[in-house]
């Protein structure tokens, strides 16, 4: 996904930031057991934090172990053990860049389009594998990101319908085997994420897409001259924070068998900051580090 979602670790407590490396470390082991090297290097602090969620609403703990990896090849670290959440999560991050690719093989041209299509021949087996475990999940995103393509091929002037598909498209990805209630809050809160990361993207894009043209929500909606966010930032403070509000009210309908004040250090802080780094234009992928993994 895009990495936009990570906790805010002033705020958090020694156990809580070796948690998050730990499910992070966890669903890195998880995408090379189950689809090998390459697969790890797509991983996001998204996919992580949907990892987490969906763990944190089963009971079962399946607990962690010390084991090196290329990251840490001479230090063990804390790292989750293999369980049905982090397989399932492994799945979504594999079908999300999947793609996420192949948006990008038809959104650029020259070089980029090329090295989208290389890369997509190697990601083809690890699709098919993970498509047909989960069909009905992989033909949603499939849908979603039609309709995506062709709102920017209308040049569609909107912000809610293209961030409604692809907050559609991340609602669909909560697991169907939990039960109803589970299912429909987490559905309701991993929309409102999809939509903020959408709105978000759109945002950080701004003047890429000015540059070559691409299509951007937020240029045609307010009619934009110049890539500078500064006319409405208060218009897009307002709709981002009416989708964290939905996060928030979502999360507390949940019940939380571990990692309540991880989880709610990333929905009432993490994505806050995140959102006014990113309008006042002062925000760096990955919070700055270069390290895979590091908060």
């Amino acid at each position: 996904m895009f990495g936009f979602i990570r906790p805010f670790k002033p705020e958090l407590r020694v156990r809580e930031v070796e948690r998050f490396q730990a499910v992070y470390c966890g669903l890195c082991h998880e995408l090379k057991r189950k689809y090998g090297r390459l697969q790890t290097y797509f991983l996001s602090y998204d996919m992580a934090f949907f990892s987490l969620v969906i763990d944190a609403v089963c009971e079962p703990d399946f607990g962690t172990q010390r084991c090196r990896c290329d990251a840490s090849p001479f230090r063990k670290k804390n790292v989750c053990c293999s369980s049905p959440s982090l397989s399932y999560a492994a799945d979504v991050s594999v079908l999300l860049t999947y793609h996420k690719v192949n948006d990008s093989i038809q959104d650029e041209r020259g070089i980029k389009r090329l090295a989208a299509r290389f890369l997509r021949w190697f990601l083809q087996h690890d699709y098919q594998k993970a498509s047909q475990a989960h069909p009905q999940l992989n033909q949603t995103m499939c849908d979603c990101l039609s309709e995506l393509h062709a709102i920017e091929q209308a040049q569609t002037a909107s912000l809610d319908r293209p961030a409604d598909t692809f907050a559609r498209l991340l609602a669909a990805a909560v697991p169907a085997s939990y039960p109803s209630n589970i299912k429909r809050v987490l559905s309701q809160m991993f929309y409102h994420v999809g939509r903020w990361i959408y709105l978000l993207d759109a945002c950080t894009d701004l003047e890429e897409d000015f540059k070559s043209n691409s299509y951007n929500p937020i240029r045609l909606r307010f009619s934009l001259q110049t890539p500078s966010l500064s006319s409405v930032r208060t218009t897009l403070e307002h709709t981002l924070e009416r989708s964290l509000l939905d996060i928030h009210t979502a999360c507390q309908l949940l019940t939380l068998y571990r990692d309540q004040g991880l989880i709610e250090n990333i929905i009432d802080l993490g994505l806050p900051i995140i959102t006014r780094q990113v309008l006042d234009g002062t925000y760096h992928a990955n919070g700055g580090h270069e390290t895979h993994g590091s908060l």
